[in-house]
């Protein structure tokens, strides 16, 4: 009984934690799994911030109207609304090489603040019918994005969850690409630019 108990552990957290590291460089790991949606995998991105103050990361992540000078494809964005200090509404248009379409996206912010803890949640849901599709990309009907911030002894813990169905047609080889080295990028864009992270950047190669 013990032995069968035990299997069904090793069993259940394969099915809840079955995360692949893909890739592991500069200190940010990488991984993917299936996708709950679509062919496009889902992924995690992990990395230790040393020295990196908390309120300067959200403010970084949280600031959609600069997205399109940083963010991987993308060629617009702006805040839509503002529900309140710490919810709002963005949108965003992505870049698709030749001949795939243009995708764009609505999304729900929501930034939570962990009193007891300090650490810091920004919550990103897709909302497909706030505004009107255009005609000349195709919108983005789900996608899920979660930023977990947790400050540790020398620096902050950051892990990004990202999950989208982009819908239509997408070569094979663009969405296995794009799982891993948009948030390699992204995250290696947040140890270059954010100065108090930046002095404490990790030398890993």
């Amino acid at each position: 009984m013990l032995l069968a108990l035990t299997l069904m552990s090793f069993t259940w957290k394969f099915q809840v934690d079955d995360w692949l590291l893909e890739r592991e460089k500069k200190g940010i790991k990488v991984f993917t799994k299936k996708s709950r949606w679509g062919r496009l995998r889902d992924s995690k991105a992990e990395m230790l911030l040393p020295n990196a103050k908390i309120d300067e990361l959200v403010k970084f992540i949280s600031d959609f109207d600069n997205y399109s000078h940083w963010v991987p494809r993308c060629r617009e964005a702006k805040v839509l609304a503002r529900v309140s200090d710490s919810e709002f509404i963005a949108y965003m248009i992505f870049k698709s090489p030749w001949p795939v379409a243009d995708r764009d996206c609505v999304v729900r912010v929501k930034i939570i603040r962990d009193a007891a803890t300090g650490a810091v949640t920004i919550h990103e849901t897709s909302e497909p019918k706030y505004i009107n599709k255009r005609s000349d990309v195709v919108r983005i009907e789900q996608m899920f994005s979660n930023w977990r911030i947790v400050p540790q002894a020398g620096g902050l813990m950051v892990t990004n969850e990202y999950s989208t169905n982009p819908g239509g047609s997408i070569p094979d080889w663009l969405t296995n690409t794009q799982s891993v080295d948009n948030p390699f990028d992204i995250f290696t864009t947040i140890q270059n630019t954010i100065p108090s992270a930046s002095k404490g950047k990790s030398n890993n190669k």
